[in-house]
């Protein structure tokens, strides 16, 4: 399997939460798609650092960074 389909494989095992979810809008969803538990394992967080510089590879950058906190993880992939 390619790393992206490794990835799209961890997002689905344990980013994806199923059942009652109580947002922080207050309202009810029936999953939650929580990518810290991707990009904070040990496994999966270097799967998100191959895939997104394979999908960056056209692009000329020097550095990269985001918001701190969630992006940390995935600047440190």
């Amino acid at each position: 399997m390619s790393d992206r389909e490794n990835l799209l494989t961890e997002i689905k095992d344990k980013g994806v939460v199923h059942g009652k979810v109580v947002l922080s809008s207050g309202k009810e969803a029936d999953f939650y798609v929580d990518m810290r538990r991707v990009t904070l394992d040990g496994h999966a967080a270097p799967l998100v650092g191959r895939v997104m510089l394979d999908l960056t590879k056209d692009l000329d950058y020097e550095a990269v960074g985001g918001l701190t906190l969630g992006a940390d993880p995935v600047a440190t992939a």
